[in-house]
């Protein structure tokens, strides 16, 4: 009797085919939702440091009676003019000067929070006999910072990064700044300064805050300059963030106490998304004022902020610009944190830039 023979049957190419097309549409269909799913979480991270560093300046305020200064400066500019109608400037190299002095700083808010966002070891390593830039050098002390492996205006903290734009520094993709490739670099013999970074500045208020004529150095406007500007027809070109209605939270050499703030804290910006202009990279900006700072101890550019115009423009330096598609993150000075779309009304942006402006911000 003739046995018949059974064969397994395996897939053909058309079926084979067919399987992986679904599988490449299941793929499709669902990766959209994987980045979504990851982007919320890092947009929940990223209000979380936010949230963080206000309630690390609530406990600031709690020990010394004030917020941390904007920016510490002992040094105005070599043109500084001095006369009601001029326009004083602070120095924009103290913080780049190789020279040992107890006069020379430049350091930022940031420095000053450390001890209450656990790096209270990065900050019992700064000498305060140093600016900034030296230290960020490692050959400045051969002791501790030997020891820790890097100089502390140059260690990496978590918190100041907002995910969904970096980890670190990213020297490659944000790789042309103002500070670390034109000035810093130069100066610091162990090469680019290429950790260190943040991406939250402080707010300075809703009018100009640099003078970007003369090295974007921070305006610093006596008394009577203040007062004779605030009779002045304002303008874009005259609106200092110093005047009547335009003072933000940290400025130069700041003090300001929570009772300072007479719009309401829960209306008053303190930190903000700073620009980056993380979609260009390395010489692409497009002009001078299109290109950013970086580092968390450098005060001035790279750690604060002006309202004077809306988020995520991608036109100004000092302005706010987020990587999180059409809103960036603010902390309020109540110590909560919240996104604010790009759309939002000018007046109401800058209204929550300043303190007493006047104006309470209904429904931001």
């Amino acid at each position: 009797m003739r046995k018949l023979r059974t064969h397994a049957r395996g897939f053909t190419l058309i079926e084979l085919l067919v399987v992986i097309a679904i599988i490449a549409i299941l793929v499709a269909l669902l990766l959209p939702a994987v980045q979504q799913a990851r982007e919320s979480a890092r947009k929940t991270q990223c209000l979380n440091n936010l949230k963080q560093l206000g309630l690390a300046m609530h406990s600031y305020h709690d020990s010394h009676g004030a917020l941390p200064p904007g920016i510490i400066s002992n040094r105005l500019a070599a043109n500084a003019d001095l006369t009601p109608n001029g326009l004083r400037t602070i120095d924009p190299t103290e913080a780049t000067d190789l020279s040992r002095s107890l006069s020379l700083h430049g350091t930022s808010w940031a420095l000053h929070v450390l001890p209450y966002i656990e790096q209270g070891n990065v900050f019992q390593m700064w000498r305060p006999f140093f600016n900034v830039i030296n230290n960020a050098e490692m050959a400045n002390q051969q002791g501790d910072w030997q020891k820790a492996g890097y100089a502390p205006a140059t260690f990496d903290i978590k918190q100041f990064y907002c995910p969904s734009r970096r980890g670190n520094m990213d020297r490659k993709n944000l790789s042309h700044n103002l500070y670390l490739d034109s000035v810093s670099a130069s100066r610091v013999s162990t090469g680019q300064i290429s950790s260190g970074g943040i991406d939250y500045a402080g707010c300075a208020g809703s009018g100009l805050v640099f003078d970007i004529s003369a090295g974007r150095p921070m305006f610093d406007l006596t008394a009577d300059q203040i007062a004779n500007q605030n009779q002045q027809v304002r303008t874009l070109a005259n609106n200092f963030n110093q005047l009547s209605g335009n003072l933000g939270v940290f400025t130069v050499n700041s003090s300001v106490r929570l009772t300072d703030i007479k719009d309401g804290t829960s209306h008053t910006i303190m930190f903000a998304e700073a620009e980056r202009f993380s979609p260009w990279r390395g010489i692409n900006a497009r002009n001078a004022v299109q290109v950013a700072y970086d580092g968390w101890a450098w005060g001035g550019a790279a750690t604060l902020v002006s309202t004077m115009d809306g988020p995520n423009k991608m036109l100004h330096f000092q302005f706010a610009g987020s990587s999180h598609g059409d809103v960036c993150m603010v902390g309020l000075t109540d110590g909560s944190a919240k996104p604010v779309s790009q759309n939002i009304g000018l007046n109401v942006w800058q209204a929550a830039g300043n303190i007493s402006g006047g104006v309470t911000t209904q429904g931001f």
